[in-house]
């Protein structure tokens, strides 16, 4: 297909202005060219992409319609790719746009801030959030972001286009009201224990949104762990569904890395133990032209840097128990 992106553009003016005749006032071009552009166009996508009326009113066709949406997203798109082409290449303002799940909110996403605000050239600091790492792999996809930090299986087909460095290693810890006694979780996942013995707060847990990656695998555990256990809350994201249990509500489970980011109180209220047989390498992602900018390619470095030498050790020295560690005591009991 020979096309081009002046002709989608001039298409999607004639459809924004409804005529070919009010459409030529808005973009200063002639009737005749926006026409012999508007066949060309259909030349070469090889359908009739609008209907013209005898008022001059024009109406889409259902190729019509397809391509009036695809050029609303390619301008939206090329919008987005002008102005970070412009941040990168032609202005000395640094920008950072950062994609990251709710459970690095908080003393990761402080770190991160201060690292871009201490650049000389440091302009502003933008923060989206997303539920899962596939998302965020779109976010950068489509420009909006221009650091995310995700699972690295969410980036297989184009790896190519981006820098990636290794964070940390991510792993699932079960979070138990402080209340709850040792010998109630040892009482509960013994196999052969009576529903009637079972600790009213372990009959309780929060399920996560359904589109966080672990639900299902946590759905799993709480089926073969604490089958008379019910989904009796549930919440967006890790960092909301840990409030449930430090109210004292019920259990849930949560991604290691959201624990550097949770207050004291919230750790005073909770037991964590770890759930083995769930990891993902966490990494950092951004596209690979901004290696040529030595600001974006400092910040990307220093937060690398700082995930290997103070939060991923943070992640290690909170106090969190194995699990087995109950059940073999339960054994040996």
């Amino acid at each position: 297909m020979d096309f081009t992106f002046r002709q989608l553009e001039i298409f999607r003016a004639v459809v924004v202005a409804g005529s070919i005749t009010k459409a030529s006032h808005r973009i200063s071009l002639s009737q005749p060219s926006i026409s012999q552009q508007l066949a060309k166009l259909e030349e070469s996508l090889g359908v009739q992409l609008i209907n013209r009326n005898r008022t001059g009113s024009i109406s889409l066709t259902p190729a019509g319609d397809f391509w009036y949406r695809a050029a609303q997203d390619l301008s939206e798109r090329m919008q987005t790719i002008l102005q970070e082409h412009d941040q990168t290449f032609r202005t000395s303002n640094m920008e950072l746009k950062l994609g990251i799940t709710p459970a690095l909110r908080g003393t990761f996403l402080t770190a991160v801030a201060r690292i871009a605000q201490e650049e000389a050239s440091f302009h502003r600091f933008e923060l989206v959030y997303d539920l899962n790492s596939n998302l965020l792999v779109e976010q950068l996809r489509m420009h909006r972001v221009n650091f995310a930090v995700f699972a690295a299986e969410a980036l297989s087909e184009d790896a190519g286009s981006f820098a990636v460095a290794n964070l940390f290693v991510d792993t699932i810890v079960w979070a138990v009201p402080a209340s709850v006694s040792d010998d109630d979780l040892r009482l509960a996942l013994d196999p052969a224990r009576h529903s009637q013995a079972l600790h009213p707060l372990l009959r309780h847990y929060v399920e996560i949104d359904p589109s966080v990656p672990t639900r299902s695998a946590s759905n799993e555990w709480y089926r073969l762990h604490l089958p008379q256990a019910a989904p009796s809350f549930r919440a967006p994201t890790f960092a909301s569904s840990i409030e449930f249990v430090a109210d004292g509500l019920a259990t849930c489970h949560i991604s290691r890395s959201l624990v550097p980011n949770l207050s004291q109180n919230v750790l005073q209220n909770v037991k964590l133990f770890q759930v083995d047989g769930f990891e993902r390498h966490i990494v950092l992602a951004m596209r690979k032209h901004f290696l040529s900018h030595p600001t974006y390619a400092r910040i990307f470095q220093r937060i690398v840097d700082f995930c290997h030498d103070d939060y991923g050790p943070a992640m290690q020295a909170q106090m969190i128990r194995p699990l087995s560690d109950l059940e073999t005591r339960l054994r040996v009991a």
